[in-house]
């Protein structure tokens, strides 16, 4: 049932993950078949991740990283793939209405205060390099 669950939320994002994949068109290409997602080190969007001031993003079960990512961000991306995989392609929609959300309750960090970024700190156990959730402590 389990496998099954999973393959119905790779296909649901499945819109997700070919955005993902052509982010990463340039970057070298491995399966982590653990976590089932692709992980993309380097291509054409993951240059720019060092002047951004962050190191990996997750579009779909794609994975995209400047370099190999400590394994606290790395888990923080994998629940970034679990919420593609529930919200399937309303997904992305919802990140930047979530941005904009946090943006506007928080300006000074507004993407910690983006509830998908909230819910990716705490579930995978950074809410301590959460900007917001230590404002609220």
């Amino acid at each position: 049932m389990r496998a099954i669950l999973l393959l119905l939320g790779q296909l649901w994002s499945l819109p997700n993950t070919l955005i993902g994949l052509f982010f990463g068109l340039g970057g070298s290409y491995s399966w982590d078949s653990a976590n089932r997602v692709v992980v993309v080190h380097g291509g054409w969007v993951a240059q720019s991740f060092g002047r951004r001031y962050f190191s990996g993003m997750c579009i779909g079960d794609v994975v995209l990283c400047s370099q190999k990512l400590p394994e606290r961000i790395y888990q923080h991306e994998l629940v970034h793939a679990l919420q593609g995989r529930i919200l399937g392609p309303l997904y992305l929609p919802l990140t930047l209405l979530c941005y904009a959300w946090g943006y506007l309750t928080f300006p000074k960090n507004g993407h910690d205060a983006s509830p998908l970024e909230v819910w990716a700190d705490r579930a995978s156990g950074n809410a301590q390099s959460n900007a917001y959730l230590q404002r609220r402590i």
